[in-house]
Order: C-alpha cells, then sequence, then structure tokens
C-alpha cells in the first residue's frame, strides 16, 4: 500500500485526520511515536524554525524539498503531506515540485491559491490569483504525479478575501478536476 493509499484508507473511517505540523526530522520522529499517522510539514513552522520569521513566502522550494528528505528519511514508513505554498511559481515550475517532492519521499502537497508571496492563512491582506490561473496550477499538479499515487490537497484561502460562497466554489472546482481533497482556509464556523 502506498503512502498515498494510505491516507485515502484513514479518510474512509469518516473521522478527522488529525496531522501534526512538524519542521524536520526530529519532530517528526516525535509525532510518529506519539501515534500519529500522517505527518504535514507546516509553512509556518518551517519559516520559522530555519528563517526566524513568519510565513511570508520566504521559503524557496528548495528549503522544503531538503526539509522533506530530511523527514522522510527519518521517517519512511510515515506519510508526509507537504506544505508546498503556491508551487513556487507558475504552472512549470508545480510540474517540478510535485517531482522534487515525489522524488524526496512525499506522500503528498498542499497547492494553494494565493498570490506569491503568499502570507500564512491565518495573517490578514491575503490575496488570491483568479481561478483560472490556480485550476491550471493544480491541474499540472496532478497531471504530473503520472503514474505514482501522490495525494494532492487543494487549498483555497479565498474564504478572508473574497467570502465563503467563493471559497466553496474553488474547492469544488478542485474536486470536479480531480484533487485528493480540499481545504478551506481558516473557516469561521
Amino acid at each position: 500500500m502506498t503512502h498515498a493509499e494510505k491516507i485515502r484508507a484513514i479518510l474512509r473511517r469518516n473521522k478527522p485526520l488529525l496531522m501534526p505540523g512538524v519542521f524536520d526530522a526530529l519532530t517528526a520522529r516525535i509525532a510518529v511515536q506519539a501515534g500519529f499517522d500522517v505527518i504535514f510539514t507546516s509553512g509556518y513552522s518551517m519559516s520559522a524554525t530555519r528563517l526566524a520569521t513568519p510565513d511570508f513566502g520566504l521559503m524557496t522550494a528548495t528549503e522544503v524539498i531538503d526539509v522533506t528528505q530530511r523527514v522522510c528519511s527519518a521517517e519512511p514508513s510515515t506519510p508526509l503531506i507537504v506544505d508546498a505554498d503556491t508551487g513556487y511559481g507558475n504552472a512549470l515550475n508545480v510540474i517540478r515540485t510535485v517531482d522534487q517532492l515525489q522524488q524526496a519521499g512525499a506522500a503528498g502537497m498542499f497547492l494553494e491559491d494565493q498570490v506569491w508571496p503568499k502570507k500564512c492563512g491565518h495573517m490578514s491582506g491575503k490575496v488570491v490569483t483568479p481561478i483560472e490561473e490556480y485550476t491550471s496550477k493544480l491541474q499540472a499538479a496532478i497531471d504530473s504525479r503520472g503514474t505514482r499515487d501522490f495525494f494532492i490537497v487543494a487549498r483555497t484561502d479565498a474564504r478572508a478575501p473574497l467570502g465563503l460562497k467563493e471559497a466553496i466554489k474553488r474547492a469544488c472546482r478542485s474536486h470536479e478536476m480531480g484533487a485528493d481533497a480540499t481545504f478551506i482556509e481558516a473557516p469561521h464556523s
């Protein structure tokens, strides 16, 4: 069973999937020893621990891939979903990001619809891309996973700048396109 299949099997239980945010090999090992079945590299925690800054989009793809490789090496039997921000550029960059995440051992990724440089989802002043630009990047991620099993979470930050109705519309569109899961950032309830 692939890591992505493990994630899908857990989700079929119809219970919340708790994924602690990890930022290095040690926190990954602690999370696994605490009993978590899936772990997640948190963009905010990676930025805070590597750069001593909030999540303002300063992390590069190279730095995120480095963390991914270290976490996957420390805990190769545990699925890791990676916060890949906006994919670090246009659709071509997303293709490269997916390939590098797969090579590093990641089970999947979050891909969000913010304008670059992005901000942490709980910060004010976020701006999202037009839906066409985001769906182009999401389609690139879906297509580039190829025959390799890779869990893609389509994340929208549209709730704050455009409202809940637009966020739901974007999530539904992402699901229709083939995203494995959708995530609406910072709902109020």
